[in-house]
């Protein structure tokens, strides 16, 4: 009776609606459009103990807002440093795409059925979730060409089960989660060699996935024209 009650349409649209003027609240009443990584710090810091807990808070309702993560994840590294940074990211990072998840399995599973149907390729990216779902979200999360909100909302409009969506976005943002908590704090030493070490971490998360892609690519080409007679 209540489960039929929620998936009502006029529920679901009051719910949305809901969303949206909270999002619109935060972003223009407290100007969250104008955050840099620096007055996120400031604001955190000035919270004492609490900082931790409404960092973790914003950052699991940052997807609503489609606010750039970046501006987090840096100012999780200036605040925190690289490790309790990490922790504390990953924990946002993670609930908020659970949030983004439930969201959209919550409004619209069902209605997309027939978009899926329409279109070959999002049909095979939803047999591919529902049949190995652990590992596609997994590449998704690591290989940095997929947008990680829309990533998130899709997962929950598929078949993809939640468990493997949830251990799959963990595990998938941990390189990417310390190499820019390692660069936000080395931004309090500017061209340090933590720096740089920062850099070429950030630089192997972003293009490490996809260089190690065409490498499985060519050596695959060349095992098959080998293989022909």
């Amino acid at each position: 009776m209540v489960m039929t009650f929620i998936k009502k349409p006029v529920v679901q649209a009051g719910f949305l609606l809901g969303l949206v003027a909270t999002a619109l609240f935060f972003t223009y009443g407290f100007g969250i459009q104008k955050l840099t990584p620096e007055i996120l710090r400031n604001f955190i810091a000035a919270c004492g103990w609490w900082g931790p807990v409404i960092y973790v808070a914003l950052y699991t309702i940052r997807p609503l807002f489609f606010f750039p993560a970046l501006i987090f994840n840096l100012a999780s590294g200036l605040l925190f440093g690289p490790w309790w940074g990490t922790v504390y990211l990953v924990m946002g990072g993670s609930l908020g795409a659970y949030l983004c998840f439930g969201i959209t399995r919550f409004l619209g599973q069902k209605r997309c059925s027939a978009l899926w149907g329409k279109s070959l390729y999002l049909q095979n990216w939803n047999e591919n979730a529902a049949e190995s779902g652990f590992r596609t979200i997994l590449m998704m999360r690591i290989v940095p060409l997929f947008p990680y909100d829309l990533v998130s909302y899709a997962a929950g409009l598929s078949k993809l089960r939640f468990f493997d969506y949830a251990l799959a976005t963990t595990i998938g943002m941990l390189p990417g989660a310390f190499a820019y908590n390692l660069l936000g704090y080395s931004l309090n030493e500017l061209f340090s060699t933590t720096f740089f070490i920062a850099i070429a971490a950030v630089a192997l998360v972003f293009f490490g996935p996809l260089i190690y892609t065409e490498y499985n690519r060519r050596r695959a080409r060349v095992r098959n024209s080998n293989a022909r007679p």
